[in-house]
């Protein structure tokens, strides 16, 4: 578990865009995050798209920004900077538009210092653990041919050779051994001529 001044480290130098009207309650969520000692960046109204080294983004709901907000949202990657939505009041129009936005946090109006560091770490965190459950996804979808490949082989095997899913196993792991091959390069051979290697 990180400690309180390591993740206060973590916010020095974050790339905080703040999309947010130019006035007095942004003057001090502005402030705040310059004493952390973020890097921050406010514009208004909201863009089309997010510049590419932003960290995190401070979205101001607002329902004449909604063609905006959607459109920015729907131009977000898988790994887009994570957004803590600044909400003045709730109705079910601004709650749709909030859903819409899938932010990692919430801030209500009127904005003020407080909690706002601990919004700024809760979002880095959820972005952080989707970033790595992303990254888990895609090794498992890399992965995913190679073991389909091996149980295909492995049940050619078994059908040939009457022989056990153990056995076939080992069989493929001593002639990828014996060429000098990987499991799926030997599994694919099998595959492909649809009979089983010739040594035992």
């Amino acid at each position: 578990m990180s400690s309180a001044p390591s993740l206060l480290r973590e916010l020095k130098g974050l790339r905080v865009l703040v999309i947010h009207p130019v006035d007095a309650e942004a003057r001090v969520v502005l402030d705040q995050l310059q004493r952390i000692g973020c890097i921050v960046e406010q514009c208004w109204p909201v863009p089309e798209r997010l510049p590419e080294d932003t960290d995190v983004v401070l979205l101001a709901v607002e329902l004449s920004q909604r063609l905006n907000t959607q459109s920015l949202v729907e131009g977000l990657s898988e790994q887009a900077p994570p957004i803590i939505a600044v909400v003045g009041y709730e109705n079910p129009s601004m709650l749709q538009l909030v859903l819409e936005t899938q932010p990692a946090a919430v801030i209500e109006r009127p904005l003020r210092p407080f909690g706002l560091l601990t919004q700024l770490l809760m979002a880095r965190a959820a972005w952080r653990a989707r970033i790595d459950m992303l990254a888990q996804l895609r090794k498992l979808q890399t992965r995913q041919p190679a073991v389909s490949k091996i149980s295909m082989a492995k049940a050619l095997l078994m059908a040939r050779h009457r022989i056990g899913e153990n056995d076939a196993h080992r069989r493929l792991q001593r002639d990828a051994m014996a060429s000098r091959s990987s499991m799926e390069a030997v599994a694919q051979s099998i595959i492909d001529a649809g009979l089983p290697p010739t040594s035992e």
